[in-house]
């Protein structure tokens, strides 16, 4: 009998891939989600696209990941399409370039990379939203913003570099809820053993194999703690990842190189 959730499909990290075809982006008659904005994504990430912008059709944007049931009665979908990906590598972009962003590509490996988040992030959403957790506090985005903003040099050049790249404020705010949402069920969600003690962690220190190694113990004490609850709590995620992962059917498709539109159609 299946849990609720679902049956896994693969490994966590990888799930099933399968092509998205050209671009991961299909000429069609008519509207769908993100038809607009995977113009704007196609012409910005793959310069050749850009003239397909003319074309009487549209470009539709296409999923990119999906995390669901196995059973009719426990789909409950969560998916993120390339559109999703695009806004969710541009503000990986500002938190690691801060004011340097400008200069900083959103490539095909910026895009997979957000990809590998969002195959963790949606099996943690899906369950947060299965069990009614789903919702935020007023203001928690704002607020997500406000330190998006401070990260690039305010919300001048926040909103200068989100226009550059064809992102709306709309979609950043979209993808800092799902991001705060998974934050929060994760932190609520995964809870590792107590600290080491003084005793365990100068062992933990002396048999190396951190960041730390060549310094005196007492000199980063307070940082080694800090890094080795993290660890701790990283490897526990993964394992409560593995345990959710373990009652879903993820979905990942795979995005290659051989993605720009020719000019004048695919």
């Amino acid at each position: 009998m299946d849990k609720p959730g679902c049956r896994a499909t693969g490994d966590l990290e990888t799930g099933t891939r399968e092509s998205l075809g050209p671009v991961g982006l299909r000429r069609a008659a008519g509207p769908a989600r993100g038809g607009v904005a995977a113009v704007l994504f196609a012409g910005l990430l793959f310069p050749a696209a850009a003239a397909a912008q003319r074309s009487t059709e549209v470009l539709v944007d296409r999923v990119a990941v999906v995390v669901e049931g196995s059973t009719s009665r426990d789909r409950d979908p969560q998916l993120a399409t390339l559109w999703d990906l695009y806004v969710a590598a541009a503000i990986d972009v500002v938190r690691r370039g801060g004011p340097e962003a400008f200069s900083l590509p959103i490539d095909l490996d910026a895009v997979r990379a957000a990809q590998a988040r969002a195959a963790e992030d949606l099996v943690a959403l899906r369950e947060a939203t299965r069990m009614g957790r789903g919702e935020l506090a007023p203001g928690l985005v704002d607020e997500a913003r406000d330190r998006l903003a401070e990260r690039i040099g305010g919300h001048d050049a926040l909103r200068a570099f989100l226009r550059e790249r064809a992102v709306s404020m709309e979609s950043v705010d979209e993808a800092l809820r799902r991001e705060l949402i998974v934050e929060r069920f994760t932190r609520d969600s995964v809870h590792p053993p107590a600290a080491a003690d003084a005793a365990e962690l100068e062992a933990l220190f002396a048999a190396g194999d951190h960041p730390f190694v060549g310094s005196a113990y007492a000199d980063v004490a307070a940082e080694f703690e800090a890094w080795e609850r993290q660890q701790r709590f990283s490897e526990f995620r993964a394992r409560w990842l593995m345990d959710l992962r373990s009652r879903c059917r993820l979905q990942v498709y795979e995005v290659t190189e051989d993605l720009a539109l020719a000019e004048g159609g695919p």
